[in-house]
């Protein structure tokens, strides 16, 4: 973590690069795989294979999670693994020429097996560096390299399968593997266990348990088996999708190279789209949609695929319902799914994740297979219609239980709030699922802080997370020592803290302190200001201060809020806003006043009521658009008891005044 705080980008480039490599070795293997397994077999030995594929699978998934609770770290585990993909995939090019078939097998159990597991380290690796608020701002990003990799891999496996025979591309996927093996090596050494550090627990209820193995953690968190759940459902459609897919492309293409070059082109094809949908959408979608839509999306796009691909049967159906599922899966599924485990605490999150990522997935193959199988037997004329309608059917059940996600997830995050482990700044929160749950959580943050101490511990043990939250809590807790000795901090004020000295301005022992602390801010913060300034919920003491605020601010922003606040039914309001914007046009001749809007506010000033008018009020806001000295001693000369005085005064006033107005305020005697 001392990495992750001195170069951030660093990292996020490393993340990026080690994404895309075992991205790509991933999607090449994929290519080769089918086109070696359906050279050598016969497509309906595909069911079979899956489940086959599937028993490996779990049972490296429990081999896996002994070595984790055993405090091997993802640091060691993962390359290691890599390692051994590397050699295995050297022993099956040396296989291929004499038993063609056993290498085809093997190869599938590798790529359908380990390869999944490898991906899922690597996020599990990129969880533990990256808070849920950096996930929000940087796993977009690693995703989009992934598929720019995926895109990558397609195109090396059809180059190859141009130029070479399928087999030649073993040795290629061998040496990707030893480079990923490198690159995460690389990622995961640096300061690894920093990431422990971070979650301190406060709370008796909260406390650190044993090492769990992660059957037993699912069991016991209804958050990770929604998960689970959504998995299986979304692994369980593909598969059925995906044998419709590979038998109308052996029929279509035929064996050989010429098929390599098909899946190349495919996975090439399908990692294009998944980056734009990437680029375009994700952010967009986390912020609206929240994570738990962004990770039904393969579900809905495999639905309406499937609906396509039963009224008009053929392989290009069935590349659309494969490919929009696939597309989904690698942009908006990823970049919402990875997420959500980011707040789980670290022991859990490693007994659970590569069961679910790999074993439930594989369980899920399974269960696809079985229902493939099942159609087969069951209905030979009728099958793919009965493959499609199946994973229209898994697909509607992952949706539903993709909506129960956001409940555990906030419920997740607050309790890792609670136990002070998770750096989120409010005010950085991108999406709507933990926005919300950030301000559902301060409370029980607050009462949590009350029962442990009112004096913050010292800074140099404490978090940027924690200081903010005791200021917060200083800022509320209506003790004016308290609330002053944050209002005269030397330090920046947080963003989080602003609206919090916002409310205090109506507070008087302790408003000129809130003024001036926030007019060492002001500027950032402008939005905020004027939304108080223009509230009228707001109480007029607030919205009067607020105006005093951002006389400190010379910007044009500052500029429009004020010109609003002028319309204000309160005089008090409209009087502290014409001087505020009079000292920052005074510090910055340059914003720009409307001179019409100007002369309109002084015209609907004249005809409120007249125990409300001020003439230094009316002299303040002309001073905007006409030169303030000489208007204000025109002003003076008409109250003169000099005849020449009041003369010169009144022609200079008939001059510069429009004439709505003019005859008015020449006239204009106050109470």
């Amino acid at each position: 973590m001392a990495l992750f705080r001195k170069r951030p980008g660093a990292v996020v480039a490393s993340a990026m690069v080690c994404s895309g490599v075992v991205t790509a070795q991933f999607i090449a293997g994929k290519a080769t795989r089918d086109a070696l397994y359906l050279a050598a077999l016969d497509v309906t030995t595909l069911p079979a294979m899956i489940v086959a594929t599937s028993a490996v699978s779990i049972l490296l998934v429990v081999f896996s999670s002994k070595v984790l609770l055993r405090r091997q770290t993802p640091a060691t585990f993962v390359p290691l693994t890599f390692v051994v993909s590397a050699l295995l995939f050297l022993v099956e090019w040396a296989l291929v020429g004499a038993a063609p078939r056993a290498a085809a097998v093997a190869v599938y159990l590798q790529v359908s097996g380990l390869g999944p597991m490898l991906g899922s380290g690597l996020w599990l690796i990129l969880s533990e560096r990256f808070d849920p608020r950096s996930a929000k701002r940087h796993f977009g990003q690693i995703a989009g390299a992934g598929t720019l990799g995926g895109l990558a891999g397609g195109l090396l496996a059809e180059r190859a399968a141009a130029g070479l025979d399928v087999a030649a591309m073993l040795p290629l996927l061998a040496g990707m593997s030893l480079v990923g093996a490198w690159l995460v090596r690389r990622l995961a050494v640096a300061d690894a266990m920093a990431t422990h550090r971070r979650y301190m627990d406060i709370a008796t209820d909260l406390s650190a348990e044993p090492a769990r193995s992660g059957l037993r953690v699912l069991a016991g968190t209804t958050y990770l088996r929604d998960l689970a759940a959504l998995v299986l459902l979304g692994t369980a459609a593909a598969a059925l999708v995906d044998y419709v897919f590979k038998a109308q492309a052996l029929a279509s293409v035929g064996r050989g190279e010429s098929l390599l070059r098909f899946f190349g082109l495919y996975y090439a094809a399908v990692g294009v789209v998944t980056f734009i949908v990437q680029a375009v959408s994700t952010r967009y979608a986390l912020e609206k949609f929240g994570l738990a839509v962004s990770a039904g999306t393969p579900s809905m796009a495999l639905f309406a695929g499937g609906a396509a691909a039963l009224v008009s049967p053929g392989l290009t159906s069935a590349v659309v319902a494969r490919g929009s599922e696939s597309v989904f899966r690698g942009s908006l599924f990823r970049s919402g799914y990875e997420i959500f485990y980011t707040p789980i605490l670290p022991g859990e999150r490693r007994a659970a994740k590569s069961l679910i990522d790999v074993g439930v997935d594989r369980v899920g193959d399974a269960v696809g297979a079985a229902l493939v199988r099942s159609a087969i037997w069951l209905a030979p004329a009728a099958q793919w219609s009965v493959m499609l309608s199946l994973a229209m059917a898994c697909s509607a059940a992952a949706l539903i239980v993709s909506r129960r996600l956001t409940r555990g997830y906030i419920q997740t995050l607050e309790r890792n709030l609670l136990n002070r482990g998770l750096h989120l700044e409010l005010s950085d929160v991108q999406d709507l699922t933990t926005r919300h749950s950030m301000v559902r959580t301060l409370a029980a943050i607050e009462r949590q802080a009350t029962v442990t101490s009112l004096e913050a511990p010292p800074s140099d043990v404490l978090s940027k997370f924690d200081v903010d939250m005791l200021q917060m809590l200083a800022l509320r807790s209506h003790n004016v020592e308290r609330v002053l000795r944050v209002l005269r901090s030397d330090e920046p004020m947080p963003a989080t803290l602003v609206p919090h000295v916002i409310a205090l301005l109506s507070w008087g022992a302790v408003a000129a302190d809130a003024v001036q602390a926030l007019r060492r801010v002001a500027e950032p913060h402008v939005g905020q200001f004027v939304d108080a300034l223009v509230d009228a919920q707001q109480d007029d003491a607030i919205r009067r201060r607020v105006g005093r605020v951002l006389s400190s601010c010379p910007s044009q922003a500052a500029a429009d809020g004020l010109m609003r606040g002028l319309c204000d039914e309160r005089f008090d309001v409209r009087f502290q806003c014409a001087r505020s914007l009079a000292a920052i046009v005074k510090a910055n001749p340059q914003l720009r006043i409307d001179r019409e809007a100007i002369f309109q506010i002084v015209e609907h000033e004249l005809v409120r009521d007249r125990a409300s008018r001020s003439i230094d009020h009316l002299v303040t806001i002309l001073s905007l658009v006409l030169p303030a000295e000489p208007l204000r001693i025109a002003f003076q000369g008409m109250r003169s008891g000099d005849p020449g005085l009041r003369g010169t005064a009144q022609e200079y006033l008939e001059g510069v005044l429009p004439p709505a107005i003019r005859g008015r305020l020449i006239n204009y005697t106050p109470n």
